[in-house]
């Protein structure tokens, strides 16, 4: 592998539990099937990412003590059988927190000059499982994307929470693709309908057209550390998440066309 430019993909969201790491691991493990490099980085210290990804209980060793000390983060990286590259967040130490967060404070590019050091596959898919907004990692992983997928509920409060996306989208860089999902849409709720029309009203093109239906698929899918695209692939849910990993592989073309230090993907190692 050689150290070549990434395209960070974050998933954010102003709310919490509105399924980000969920979607994260899914659509990660999506595109790792169509032969995209997919590397997903967790940067919540709930550590979740990786029990969606197969492991069978939180990974101790990740990231965050390596980068508090200054070592190479690949010590910590995992591999699932769909071929998602992990990176947990891991137990870090309170000191190791407080080094972090102030890091983060003084350098508000910090996370993007780390993604830049990684030694990756050329093209590789950076997804970045961020916590709620505006959490400093959450700020970090704007300030590196290239593309922003903000991920919503079908509910009141995401209506009212219209402020803190119009942040969101301001954080990012201008360069981004920024798009809106909505997650967990039950349409047999009628309050669920009326948020939804809400929503199509306040974000119009920026809101994707494949909105996340609530599934008992997707929770079975990940008891089997899969994909539901690979367990059961007529189901709605997966035919939501098929219409975003390809909106997500269109523009990570884009990306590879308009950045001259990138190389054409190679196959999967």
């Amino acid at each position: 592998m050689t150290a070549t430019p990434v395209r960070p993909i974050a998933l954010v969201s102003p709310l919490g539990g509105t399924g980000c790491t969920t979607l994260t691991a899914h659509l990660a493990t999506l595109l790792a099937t169509r032969n995209q490099p997919c590397l997903a980085i967790d940067l919540c210290a709930q550590n979740m990412l990786g029990r969606h990804l197969g492991m069978q209980q939180s990974a101790k060793s990740g990231w965050a003590t390596l980068a508090a000390e200054h070592q190479w983060w690949g010590q910590a990286a995992l591999s699932n059988s769909d071929g998602v590259d992990l990176l947990p967040f891991g137990a870090a130490s309170t000191p190791a927190m407080d080094t972090l967060q102030r890091e983060w404070a003084l350098t508000p590019e910090w996370l993007r000059h780390q993604l830049d050091a990684l030694e990756v596959p050329a093209g590789s898919a950076i997804f970045l499982d961020t916590p709620p907004w505006p959490a400093p990692l959450a700020l970090q992983a704007l300030t590196a994307a290239r593309i922003v997928l903000i991920v919503l509920e079908a509910s009141a409060r995401a209506c009212h929470a219209q402020p803190l996306v119009t942040q969101v989208l301001a954080w990012a860089p201008p360069d981004a693709h920024c798009a809106i999902t909505i997650n967990r849409v039950d349409p047999r709720r009628a309050s669920q309908r009326r948020a939804l029309e809400t929503l199509r009203t306040q974000w119009g093109t920026l809101l994707l057209p494949y909105v996340v239906h609530e599934d008992e698929n997707i929770a079975q899918a990940c008891e089997y550390a899969t994909s539901v695209c690979t367990r059961t692939p007529h189901t709605q849910s997966s035919h939501d998440l098929q219409g975003i990993g390809q909106w997500l592989l269109d523009h990570l073309a884009a990306a590879a066309t308009a950045d001259p230090r990138t190389t054409p993907l190679p196959q999967p190692l």
